[in-house]
Order: C-alpha cells, then sequence, then structure tokens
C-alpha cells in the first residue's frame, strides 16, 4: 500500500471533546480501508498566514497513513463537508516511514582548516 501525509487544520475555538471526535472519526475513515495509522501528531495552535474562512489562527494535525487510494478519496470528502475543517493537503510519500537506527557517518572534509596568525 502506498504511504500518505496529511495535514489539516481545524477551528482554534473547538473544545477537547470535538478534536478528538474529529480525530477518531478521521482515523476511522483510515481503518475502515484497510489502512494503517503509522503517526498522528498535534503541531498546536498556530497563526496563519491569511485569515481563513474568518480565522487568523488553527490547529494543525499531522496524519501519516499507509492506505489504498480510494481511502485518500473518502478522508478529503470528509474534511470537505467537515465546517471544522480550515485547511487540508494530502501527498502520496515515495520513501516508506521506517526509523534509520544507523547514525549517518561524517565524512571527511577535504578543506584544510587554516589556523588564524597573530599579525604583528
Amino acid at each position: 500500500m502506498p504511504n500518505y501525509e496529511t495535514v489539516f487544520i481545524l477551528k482554534p475555538t473547538l473544545s477537547n471533546e470535538k478534536v478528538e471526535e474529529i480525530l477518531e472519526k478521521v482515523k476511522g475513515i483510515i481503518t475502515s480501508g484497510n489502512g494503517i495509522v503509522i503517526l498522528s501528531d498535534s503541531w498546536g495552535k498556530r497563526r496563519l498566514a491569511y485569515p481563513v474562512k474568518k480565522n487568523k489562527e488553527g490547529s494543525y494535525y499531522l496524519l501519516q497513513f499507509s492506505a489504498d487510494g480510494d481511502v485518500v478519496g473518502v478522508l478529503e470528502n470528509f474534511f470537505r463537508i467537515t465546517d471544522d475543517v480550515i485547511k487540508y493537503i494530502t501527498i502520496k510519500i515515495k520513501k516508506s516511514f521506517k526509523k534509520k537506527t544507523e547514525p549517518k557517518k561524517k565524512e571527511k572534509s577535504d578543506i584544510a582548516v587554516v589556523e588564524k596568525s597573530e599579525i604583528v
């Protein structure tokens, strides 16, 4: 299954219960289409670059998931008809979401370090 990443913005005036309800509906849409939610992250309230639907702030959320393309259409349709969602974007990720276990090795630089000498 392809991997996707969705960022959506909710109205900042929503209660915690309403936010949790929307998040559960979104996760339910993904899992009902045989998808897997890999990461669900809240970025908190942030100021928008420009007013959107008369809102100057929004609560940002990130979802990373694996699912078929049909699920993305259903998910975006849900975002479109829900009044509490200000903006959303979904992109397809080509690489997997697996974390690397080995840190990158530092490469030696070909540039020699020149020390400052005192000028008399």
